[in-house]
């Protein structure tokens, strides 16, 4: 995004300001201007190494009680059981110090919203002790209309000390349909209609002319108003502990501490990207599904350039905004924080401005992840999808770093998002939705060092819970059918990923007559869960449909479907389901949910052939996968046979050299393992010195190709369909009318799978890895 005609900003050009945030997204300056009405805290005094990790502590343990507060008083099963909201602490000028483990691409846009309100309302409606701000607005930082911030100012001594900030999923704010989510959008009017920063409470007293209108669009306002006065009883309760610290610590401790927590998390993840060879890495994914029925393919770009001890992202030549599924620039920016804060924030206490701190944006204007209004922004799917893309590029940017490759892993659930949503008419008659929350327990992705986490979860909500069978059957009318692990989904490699489960539900009750279910979501074929160091990614999962099926004929005999092939012989006519709402749930229809298991962390032929016995064992791979997947011969008793797995291994990877397309841009000899300098990633290593740096396979030494070049080209190519992976793998070609593969690089000297991606058979390799002179 290039400076704004309206630099530098003043106080004077204040509303034409408002008016570009309005349209193109704010992103926070530097210095923000306030008015001077607002003075500001900022003594601070020395604070010894005991006094700070006890204040730290109660900071943080404040912050989760502000979220306990909001889920005791709160009616949102979405809140209570799923945790989809957050809490942060801010500093007098909105820098995040810390925030909760719950939806943490929520608290990323703390800084953006209050900084916009110093700089918007400061003036003209005044931020004074004993306010209390509301707002939604996806331009200025939120997810979508329906994720709501209530934030204020908290005063100590007459000045503005520090900011507290929650963002809760308020689970219905109108639109065209409940709950909010319209995949048929083409732009934001469709969508729950928004609101910027406005004065919720006055004095400490909530003004009833404000809670009206929020919670008058909805068709659930009691519900509404129970959410606005759980988020102001969450404020209220985290300012008077916030002032009990100050009282017993003294305000310039507190303030020290707060200092303290962003200077520390700067450091830290500075010296850890100075640890990093200067590189650019560059991550190009393919997504479909911005509309029902829009079969086309777009592109998401994410770029690393990492120079010193700061990172400098990019989105540049991600594809134009189209359909549904596109985010603002801040809320990208917030996704690519919460992504980052894993791989290089991991032991600081989710302290977002220290991270953001040394790290710079650039944004492609009117792009699907830097989205202009009036886009459609509420799917939600393509911030969902930055923090997997944000986190995969993190890892792979860390995965040739011998200590930071220990904290980084492979995609994880929900790297292909899908959302299942019930609606129905209640006993009123009355149009209501829902939102059941399976999707968020698949499998976490393979880690450099171990297997990924059976059931993990997602990387942006750590803290986040699937649903609660028996309270979800209480108010939605359905009935669950089965949870059944699916011991074999997890993505291949040296270690695999985590696995998924499959769910179904059956119509069940009073509403079931007009209950539907929303299926939507990314397009399930086009995996997003990419592996890495040539890990097999996981599948996008799916979600399958059947109608008139005889399933009550079935339950009333006492037999009950518990397996997907359970479901396919009941119901041989069902159907993989496109994005498409209004799926029938009556009480003869079924619907199954496939979640995203986790993808797999290098190459197959490296695993331990002792794990791969135990796999076998455990029924996650058969006899035939160890052989032609992983290598391994195993005996009658089921243990390995290693001299015939070694042999075994050897030949595969010459039948792949032998397979697989020749390299592009063919390089010749072979460099001193000795002579390496560094890893660009696991298995590519860095040669030479300054000017003359050269990439090679970390393996054998073989030359790849130039640093400035790249390595991809002087690797041979091995592709895959995707939909040939696994039971679990939609065809591309069947979904969407285009053939996508999955294309391994490996070196031509060893044969060992240095790195992949998905791609179209006839895409140019792209340019992942540039080192900088």
């Amino acid at each position: 995004m290039t400076d704004s005609p309206l630099s530098p900003p003043t106080l004077a050009n204040e509303r034409a300001r408002r008016r570009e945030s309005f349209l193109h997204g704010y992103i926070p300056p530097r210095d923000p201007v306030v008015d001077p009405s607002v003075v500001f805290h900022r003594e601070t005094d020395p604070v010894d190494a005991v006094s700070f990790e006890v204040i730290r502590s109660k900071l943080w343990n404040l912050n989760l009680d502000h979220g306990d507060t909001i889920r005791r008083i709160s009616g949102s099963h979405i809140v209570v059981e799923g945790y989809d909201f957050n809490c942060a602490i801010a500093s007098e000028i909105g820098d995040a110090v810390t925030l909760c483990p719950y939806s943490m691409f929520f608290a990323g846009f703390a800084d953006e919203v209050i900084k916009w309100t110093l700089e918007h309302r400061s003036m003209n409606v005044g931020i004074r002790d004993g306010d209390v701000f509301l707002q939604d607005d996806p331009w200025i930082g939120s997810n979508h209309a329906m994720d709501t911030a209530v934030f204020g100012p908290v005063f100590v001594e007459g000045k503005l000390f520090a900011w507290l900030f929650n963002c809760v999923h308020q689970r219905e704010l109108g639109g065209t349909r409940p709950g909010g989510f319209i995949q048929e959008a083409r732009d934001c009017h469709s969508e729950p209609t928004f609101m910027p920063p406005i004065k919720l409470v006055e004095n400490d007293v909530i003004r009833e002319d404000v809670a009206d209108a929020w919670t008058r669009r909805s068709r659930l306002p009691e519900l509404m108003a129970l959410e606005l006065k759980s988020q102001v009883a969450g404020f209220r309760m985290a300012r008077e502990r916030l002032l009990a610290l100050v009282a017993r610590y003294g305000a310039r401790a507190i303030k020290g501490t707060m200092n303290k927590m962003v200077d520390d998390t700067a450091r830290v993840v500075g010296a850890r990207l100075a640890s990093l060879p200067d590189a650019v890495w560059r991550d190009e994914r393919y997504v479909s599904g911005a509309n029902p029925g829009d079969r086309r393919l777009f592109k998401l770009v994410l770029v690393f350039e990492k120079r010193g001890d700061r990172l400098r992202v990019s989105n540049v030549g991600t594809d134009p905004a189209t359909g549904s599924f596109n985010v603002t620039p801040g809320v990208f920016r917030a996704a690519v924080l919460n992504g980052l804060l894993p791989v290089l924030a991991f032991d600081q206490m989710l302290c977002a401005a220290g991270v953001l701190r040394q790290v710079d944006f650039e944004f492609a204007r009117g792009s699907i992840t830097a989205a202009s209004h009036p886009s459609a922004v509420g799917t939600s799917m393509s911030s969902v999808a930055t923090v997997g893309h944000a986190h995969g590029l993190g890892s792979k940017m860390v995965s040739g770093h011998e200590e930071l490759a220990r904290h980084a892993f492979a995609s994880s659930a929900m790297h292909t998002m899908s959302t299942t949503a019930p609606s129905w008419r209640d006993a009123r008659g009355n149009l209501v939705g829902d939102a059941i929350l399976d999707m968020l327990a698949g499998g976490t992705g393979a880690f450099a060092h171990r297997d990924g986490i059976d059931f993990g979860g997602c990387t942006f909500a750590v803290a986040n819970r699937m649903s609660d069978v028996e309270k979800a059957e209480q108010h939605i009318p359905l009935l669950y059918l089965f949870r059944r692990e699916l011991a074999a989904s997890g993505g291949h490699g040296r270690f695999r990923g985590g696995v998924t489960y499959s769910c179904a539900w059956v119509g069940h009750g009073e509403g079931s007559e007009s209950a539907a279910m929303h299926a939507t979501g990314f397009a399930k074929s086009v995996t997003m869960g990419q592996g890495i160091a040539g890990g097999f990614p996981g599948t996008g999962g799916y979600h399958w449909h059947a109608t008139d099926t005889g399933i009550q004929r079935e339950l009333a005999e006492g037999r009950v479907p518990g397996s997907p092939e359970a479901l396919r012989a009941l119901a041989p006519h069902g159907e993989y389901l496109g994005l498409r709402q209004d799926n029938r749930l009556s009480r003869d229809d079924l619907f199954e949910l496939l979640p995203n298991p986790g993808a797999g962390w290098g190459d197959t032929l490296e695993r331990e052939a002792t794990l791969v016995a135990a796999d076998v064992a455990a029924e996650r791979l058969s006899f035939a996968q160890a052989e032609s997947l992983y290598g391994v011969v195993l005996k009658p008793d089921g243990g390995p046979d290693l001299a015939a797995t070694a042999a075994r291994r050897e030949a595969l990877r010459r039948e792949r050299l032998e397979q697989a397309r020749p390299p592009r841009a063919p390089l010749a000899g072979v460099s001193s393992k000795a002579s390496a300098v560094a890893r660009a990633l696991e298995g590519v290593a860095i040669h030479g010195g300054a000017g003359e740096r050269s990439l090679a396979c970390a393996g054998c030494g073989q030359r790849l190709g130039a640093g400035s070049a790249g390595y991809r080209r002087g690797c041979c190519e091995l592709e895959l369909p995707l939909g040939e992976i696994g039971s679990e793998f939609l065809s591309p070609a069947d979904e969407i009318g285009e053939a996508l593969c999955l294309r391994r690089y490996l070196c031509p000297g060893c044969g060992s799978v240095l790195d992949a991606e998905v791609c179209r058979p006839q895409d140019e390799p792209s340019l992942d890895l540039q080192l900088l002179d």
